[in-house]
């Protein structure tokens, strides 16, 4: 690891909540019966299908649409994606670390596999927080999704640098995995604490 590495970011659960935690609240709001339907890592009932997710059995799509049909038999007609379309707000803890990692002098990019299915195509030229960033790999540009290699090495070399020198932020540990596979440090980042996540992030900063 270099004295500066430089850090890759995922976004979707890290700069922004995930989407079942917003689904909780709009559930508690709407009377859904949220203490027998599994909403993600933050919701009341353990949720075994987003474990499988995080450790690959299934990629986001397959768990967007496993939510929809766990809703559907409720009769609760929701689509998160269109009817989560609004609203988004960025998680403070994340954007300070973006922020202060900046300061510190590391290059930093966004590598993700899903923001196209919520924000829209070609989202990171209208997006208001791209500046903030030296580069933004989609994989809808790159032909594969994360754990593959393609994408890694792709952000890697957006950023000018070896994957060597890329320390990976994820919160599924399967993607974690997948940049270790191309010579990345990762970070796990835990949906759950946040503030925890970030601190621990600064730690292994300072340590490389």
């Amino acid at each position: 690891m270099s004295e500066l590495p430089h850090v890759i970011w995922d976004m979707g659960g890290i700069l922004y909540p995930y989407f079942t935690e917003r689904m909780l609240n709009i559930g508690f709001e709407r009377g859904w019966p949220i203490d027998r339907v599994p909403l993600g890592p933050t919701g009341s009932v353990f949720d075994a299908d987003y474990q499988r997710m995080l450790e690959g059995d299934l990629n986001e799509p397959e768990y967007l649409a496993i939510v929809k049909d766990r809703l559907l038999r409720e009769g609760i007609e929701f689509d998160p994606p269109a009817d989560l379309a609004d609203g988004w707000e960025f998680r403070p803890e994340s954007w300070e670390t973006i922020d202060t990692i900046n300061r510190l002098g590391h290059r930093q990019a966004l590598l993700t596999n899903d923001a196209t299915t919520w924000l829209g195509e070609a989202w990171w030229g209208r997006w208001d927080r791209a500046d903030s960033f030296d580069a933004i790999v989609d994989v809808v540009e790159v032909g594969a999704r994360k754990p593959a290699p393609e994408p890694y090495l792709a952000a890697a070399t957006a950023l000018g640098a070896p994957p060597g020198e890329c320390l990976f932020v994820d919160d599924l540990p399967v993607n974690c995995r997948g940049a270790e596979a191309v010579g990345m440090s990762s970070h796990l980042f835990d949906i759950t604490d946040p503030y925890g996540s970030s601190v621990s992030l600064i730690a292994a900063l300072h340590r490389a």
